[in-house]
Parts: structure tokens; sequence; C-alpha cells
């Protein structure tokens, strides 16, 4: 049994343009079947086993939905939250550090990249502060050095679009000259018309969210909130940045504005890396005796577990809903982006495709297929 099954995208292509694209969600095993009868203690174990990607996410979302569902409260909060800033950082540096360019025809820093990856292995193990600080500087020098090719300090002060445009066309670095293609209007297109997420309060996901989750059987493949299909990640939890406005005010959840988000939320990911935090983006409630819920905030979106206990302490029903499934809703951002996407060739249609797929960012795998209308 495999939870990250492929998505499948079948573009209709009648040589001038994609007629219609057809999205295909991932098949999914529910992870009641994995985890049915299992203790709360052990299926926190194998929950987050089950997941090549967000594992730290994964792992307190299960956490915290199952200590709410055995009617106490989730402990070590703070060093649950920083795993799963330090984890999300690092997912938004890989984007940059590697496929991004190599989608642009580039080549990347997988070494910095792997450098990286083991600055936060050492942190999550030692979970003291000097290895959190050490991790924190190491990434601030790959985000200014590397990516921006500014102190963070003066990348906070962007404002507008004209200072970004500035930006893009003084910077050398490969990220920059990425988005500068992306800028020139390979990117400047995207937006499927889904609605960014608001931020997720306490209060809206009980009452606006929840009652999907509870009510729908295939709400974990195609998620809504109350009805409305969502885009979530780093441009929703952005979106009210003053440059960020401005260019979704101008056209939209286009693809450059999807990456232009990440960079901005690493700035805030580092501050929050750095300083004690309290609980902000791993969150859950007890919804009734023996139900537990969380909702995580990934590099990728929204994250959401759902635990049952029996009356012996065991795992009754457990649902997972990841931000793939937000994000590749079939009536979601891509598939919508993609219909009337202008194309020549068929090889132009696939890369549109695998530009748009990569600014949405899926946590599996996907297939693309050009078929001729």
């Amino acid at each position: 049994m495999n939870l990250e099954a492929k998505i499948h995208i079948k573009l209709h292509w009648d040589g001038r343009r994609i007629d219609r694209a057809e999205l295909q969600p991932r098949p999914l095993v529910r992870a009641t079947e994995l985890v049915r009868g299992k203790t709360a203690g052990q299926a926190a174990i194998i929950i987050p086993m089950l997941f090549s990607i967000c594992g730290k996410a994964q792992g307190a979302a299960a956490a915290v939905a199952l200590a709410f569902a055995l009617g106490g409260e989730p402990d070590r909060a703070a060093e649950r939250e920083r795993l799963v800033l330090g984890e999300a950082l690092q997912e938004l540096l890989w984007r940059f550090l590697l496929d991004l360019p190599r989608l642009m025809g580039g080549h990347g820093n997988a070494a910095l990249l792997a450098s990286l990856r083991k600055g936060l292995a050492q942190a999550a193990a030692g979970q003291n502060e000097t290895v959190w600080q050490a991790f924190a500087a190491q990434a601030e020098m790959a985000l200014s050095q590397v990516i921006l090719g500014m102190s963070v300090a003066d990348w906070r002060k962007l404002a507008d679009l004209e200072q970004l445009s500035e930006w893009l066309r003084r910077t050398d670095t490969e990220t920059a000259c990425n988005l500068l293609e992306l800028w020139n209007g390979a990117g400047r297109w995207g937006d499927g018309r889904a609605a960014l997420m608001p931020a997720v309060s306490r209060e809206r996901m009980l009452n606006e969210v929840l009652p999907g989750l509870d009510s729908d059987e295939d709400f974990a493949q195609r998620p809504h909130w109350q009805g409305k299909v969502m885009e979530t990640g780093s441009l929703a939890r952005m979106q009210t940045h003053p440059v960020l406005a401005e260019l979704l005010q101008l056209e939209g959840a286009s693809i450059l504005a999807r990456f232009l988000a990440r960079l901005f939320e690493m700035v805030e990911l580092l501050d929050r890396l750095r300083q004690p935090v309290e609980p902000g983006w791993v969150q859950g409630a007890a919804l009734r005796p023996g139900i537990g819920l969380a909702w995580v905030q990934t590099a990728r979106g929204l994250l959401l577990h759902r635990a049952e206990l029996d009356g012996q302490g065991g795992v009754a029903d457990y649902r997972i809903v990841a931000p793939t499934e937000w994000n590749f809703h079939p009536a979601g951002s891509c598939a919508k982006a993609l219909t009337g996407k202008s194309a020549s060739r068929a090889d132009e249609a696939r890369r549109s495709a695998e530009l748009l797929v990569q600014a949405l960012d899926p946590c599996v795998a996907y297939i693309i297929e050009v078929e001729h209308a």
C-alpha cells in the first residue's frame, strides 16, 4: 500500500492550445487501514514513517491529533513547532537550490542543499539552542548569498513591484535569473481562479472546514472550504504582503507570484526559527471524547489529521488531508489554468504544465500526458 501514488495530468491539445486539462487525483489509501486497532502510541510512530516528504509535519500532526483524542494536551509544543518550521524552511530552500534551476535548464546547488539537510538533521537530533541557531545561520547564508544576492535585511525593504523589478535586473544569482525569465513572460500566467486559503484560525477550522471533513466521504481526495476549491501554501499565507498583493491585483495567482511568495516567506520563517516560538504552525483541538483534530502548516500548505479512538483506546478511524489534494483538486488551479493555454507544439504544452505543477509543488510524483485532441 502506498500513500504517495502519482498524480495524472492529461492535456488535450488541439495543435494551437490546450483545449482541456484533465487532472486525475492520486488514489489514496485510507490511513485507517494501516493503523486500525493500533494504540495511539503505535499509530504516532507508524504514521510519519509512511511519508518520504514532510515527515516532521506528518509526525507533529499525528502526535497532536492523537493526544487530543486521548483527552490530553500535546506535550513538547515548542519543540514540535520548531521542527515543523525548520522542515518547511528546508523544503522552500530546496525549490530554489534544485527544482527551479533544473526546470529552467540550470544546475542548481545540490551540495549546498545536502549541507542544509544535514544541518537540519543535527538540529532536530540535538534539540538545543546552539544547533538550532547554527542551522538558522546556515539557512540565512544560503538565502542571502546564493539565492537573493543581498542581505535578508535589505530584502525586507522591498515594498513594491518597481523595487522587485530593479532587484531582478541587477542581481545575477541563478534564482534571480530564473525569476527574471518568469517576470518577462514565462511565469505571468497560471491563475486558475481557485480562492487563496484564508488565515487558518481555530474558529474557521472548526466551523468552516471540519463540517466537510466530518460529512464528506470524498473530502480527503477532494477537499473544500464550505464547498469552495482552495489553494494553500506560501502564496495563500503571504497574500497580504505588499509586493504580492500588488502582483495579485495585477495578474492573479500567477506562477511568478507563487515562487516569489516562497522567497518572502523564507525570511519570516528564519525569524520564527531563531526566536522561541509559540505554537502557530502546529495546532489542534479535541472534538469529542475520543476524537482529536490537528491542522499543521507545511511548505506546501495545510495538512489535516483527524484521529478517532474506540472504547479500548485503539484507532477506529484515521483521516489525513494533504496539501497536494487542496492544490491539485480536479476543479482547482492546475486544471483550470492549463485549460486554454496557448501552445503551438506538444512539447510547449508539456513545458507549460511542468512549470505550473512545480509552482503548485505537489508532495508526490506526477505524470503529464499530452493527447492530440
